[in-house]
C-alpha cells in the first residue's frame, strides 16, 4: 500500500509539471548517438533486378543537432554495387540532414525529409559508377532512416514514460532536441 502511494505520488507530480509548464524533455547529441552506436551497423539493399543493385551497410553514425532547423548526420557506407554484370566495393562518407519526427504512440524519434548534403567515395576507380547509382542511394537510405528511431523513449524512466504519454511536439535546440508535452 505505500509502495502504491508513493507511485501516485510520483505520478501526480508529473502531471502537474507537466500541465503547469509544459516542461521539455531534451534529448542530447550525445544521447542519440549512444543510441545509434548501440545498434551497430544497419544493412539493406536497393536495386532495379536486372539493372544493378547496391547492397550497403551504413555505420558510424554520428548527429549534431541546431546548426539549423534539422538534425545533421554522419556516417560511412560500405557498398557493393552489381552494375553491368560487373561488382564494384566502395566506401562512401556521407552527410545530410533530415527533418526530426516524433511518433507518440511509439515514443520514438525519426529522421524524415533526408536530403544528402555531401559525399565522398573511395576507390576513385568506383566513383562514376557511384555517381550513377547515388540518386537511388540516396532514396534508398532516406527510406531506411525514415523507417528506424534514431532515439525510442525509455519506458522504465518514470519522466521519459510521462513524455511519451503527453509529448506533442518537437523543437530543435542547439545540440538538442526538446520533446513538449502538455495536458492541454
Amino acid at each position: 500500500m505505500h509502495f502504491l502511494k508513493k507511485v501516485l505520488t510520483v505520478l501526480t507530480l508529473g502531471f502537474c509539471t507537466l500541465s503547469v509548464q509544459a516542461s521539455p524533455f531534451s534529448i542530447s547529441e550525445q544521447q542519440i548517438n549512444q543510441y545509434l552506436s548501440e545498434k551497430g551497423t544497419i544493412n539493406d539493399k536497393l536495386g532495379i533486378p536486372g539493372l544493378f543493385s547496391v547492397d550497403y551497410a551504413l555505420k558510424d553514425l554520428f548527429t549534431q543537432i541546431g546548426q539549423t532547423n534539422r538534425v545533421e548526420m554522419s556516417g560511412l557506407a560500405d557498398t557493393l554495387i552489381r552494375l553491368s554484370g560487373k561488382t564494384y566495393p566502395a566506401k562512401l562518407h556521407l552527410t545530410f540532414d533530415a527533418v526530426p519526427e516524433y511518433n507518440a504512440e511509439e515514443g520514438a524519434l525519426y529522421l524524415k525529409n533526408l536530403r544528402i548534403l555531401r559525399w565522398s567515395g573511395e576507390p576513385n576507380s568506383v566513383m562514376d559508377q557511384l555517381q550513377d547509382v547515388m540518386p537511388l542511394l540516396s532514396d534508398g537510405v532516406a527510406a531506411l532512416l525514415s523507417r528506424m528511431p534514431v532515439y525510442t523513449l525509455d519506458e522504465s524512466d518514470m519522466k521519459q514514460m510521462l513524455i511519451k504519454k503527453f509529448a506533442k511536439e518537437i523543437k530543435v535546440e542547439k545540440g538538442r532536441l526538446e520533446l513538449i508535452g502538455g495536458m492541454f
